[in-house]
């Protein structure tokens, strides 16, 4: 019953502020008349029905303009992702990264996903801006990193196996950071994994000593960084340094541009040749077929992701991919796409 109620809750919250006064209107008009019908029952008078309408409908006004004003101060980012928070609606999906030549598996980057009790499923790109503007993308995050450690504990993994996951700029300010990554290796100690922090490059990072110390314990614990959607933003030789990124993940619209935009696809170029010089891991996102795979591999990239190799999956149908992919390992010539689609 009070999951019943928390879903007309939402859906309440959801609803557009006319329809919430057409049906406090119809409801106080209804009120109104059974009123009006009970006293005529039992005091046997005749009740001037066009003042109860009105009466209704002025009380209906009201009650819809209280409705609406409670729900503005309620139908915010902050409660919404709050109340999925509480309610457990984020869960986490994973997509492989691949070696180029082969498309065996060597890591996976988590995912954020949310089901909305109402709207259903709300894509990423939306709630996670959101979720930043709200000020819960910490509080997020932190709920994410525990959801991957209950969820990855029970699955073999290979030794060196790399989990990336996505968060803010502003998560790098706090000490919250450490002490979560922290639980996480803990609790998959005996996995040997890689963890792997991503950020965007579209938000740069500032030179807080704060931040600048966080990193440096991160290190220290060998968690290692990513500079994600590179070639979205204007990172140069020394923003790269001065943080101590290891890998660069190149933003997918350079990928869907081979063979059709040469500009682009002399700065994948550009890119891998710079990454080799700094020392930096290259993964390449957005492979979406077999050609791009092969020219991606003929230019000396290492690692891929994309949907040829695997869509976002949960975590029963990762692990059923990942072990496919496993018992394939002596077939190193047969696609990972097929592999992907016998899981």
């Amino acid at each position: 019953m009070h999951k019943l109620k928390m879903v007309w809750a939402r859906a309440l919250l959801g609803a557009p502020a006319w329809g919430i006064y057409l049906a406090a209107m119809a409801l106080c008009v209804l009120a109104g008349l059974l009123l009006a019908i009970l006293e005529a029952q039992l005091v046997g008078e005749t009740t001037a029905w066009l003042a109860v309408l009105l009466m209704s409908l002025l009380a209906g006004g009201f009650l819809g303009r209280a409705i609406n004003s409670t729900k503005d101060s309620r139908n915010s980012n902050n409660w919404e992702i709050a109340q999925g928070l509480r309610k457990r609606e984020f869960f986490v999906h994973y997509q492989p990264i691949v070696t180029a030549h082969s498309g065996h598996c060597v890591g996976v980057e988590v995912l954020a996903r949310w089901r909305h009790p109402v709207q259903g499923f709300i894509p990423s790109q939306l709630f996670i801006p959101a979720a930043e503007e709200a000020g819960l993308i910490v509080a997020l995050t932190r709920y994410l990193l525990r959801c991957v450690g209950h969820e990855l504990g029970p699955i073999m993994l290979p030794p060196g196996f790399v989990v990336c996951l996505n968060i803010s700029a502003s998560h790098l300010t706090t000490r919250d950071i450490i002490e979560d990554c922290g639980l996480l290796l803990s609790v998959l100690k005996d996995k040997q994994i890689q963890l792997v922090l991503e950020v965007s490059e579209r938000v740069a990072l500032e030179e807080h000593e704060e931040s600048l110390k966080v990193v440096q314990e991160l290190k220290a614990m060998g968690i290692q960084l990513a500079l994600d959607d590179f070639g979205a933003g204007h990172a140069d030789r020394h923003y790269l340094q001065q943080w101590g990124f290891d890998y660069l993940k190149v933003e997918k619209g350079y990928v869907s541009a081979i063979g059709q935009d040469s500009f682009r696809s002399n700065i994948l170029d550009d890119i891998l040749v710079n990454a080799n010089q700094l020392g930096l891991k290259v993964v390449v996102k957005g492979v979406e077929t077999q050609g791009q795979q092969s020219y991606l591999h003929a230019k000396g990239f290492q690692y891929l992701q994309g949907f040829f190799f695997g869509k976002p999956m949960t975590l029963n149908h990762f692990r059923r991919w990942l072990y496919a992919e496993v018992a394939h390992e002596a077939e190193p010539s047969r696609p990972a796409a097929s592999r992907a689609e016998e899981a």
